[in-house]
């Protein structure tokens, strides 16, 4: 049986060379160690694409816009792959720098008042050259 802060989980098959540069158990465990794993319905792992520098995505559903009430004030994570070669260099600074600021940013939107919460809002952090980079939408 599934607990109340447990989240749908899919990952894509990749290609060679590819990876994914973060395991799971380190996603939920920041999840967890911060209690904001229950503002997330889902968490996707999906192969890149061309679709730029974006290492991980954030996409918070706003209330009462029309969407399933198990997704409404809830947050979708997507998490890109990367090249194979970038892996942990990729990994160290998200379980570094990128896990602590999206989960603050998870903090953040579970606390904000009715104004935030009625729209979309989105985070993208980006790992380029062993930088973190973000931007909130």
């Amino acid at each position: 049986m599934a607990e109340k802060d447990d989240y749908f989980f899919s990952k894509e098959k990749l290609p060679a060379p590819f990876s994914y540069p973060l395991k799971r158990s380190l996603l939920d465990a920041a999840l967890d160690k911060a209690s904001v794993k229950s503002t997330v319905y889902s968490v996707r792992y999906l192969f890149g694409r061309g679709k730029g520098p974006s290492t991980l995505d954030v996409r918070f559903e706003p209330e009462g816009k029309g969407c399933h009430a198990s997704v409404s004030g809830r947050n979708l994570i997507t998490l890109w792959s990367v090249s194979g070669h970038m892996r942990k260099q990729v990994e160290d600074v998200l379980v570094d720098q990128g896990l602590p600021l999206l989960c603050q940013w998870l903090a953040r939107g579970s606390a904000a008042g009715n104004a935030w919460r009625s729209t979309e809002h989105g985070l993208r952090l980006t790992v380029q050259d062993g930088l973190l980079g973000h931007d909130e939408s």
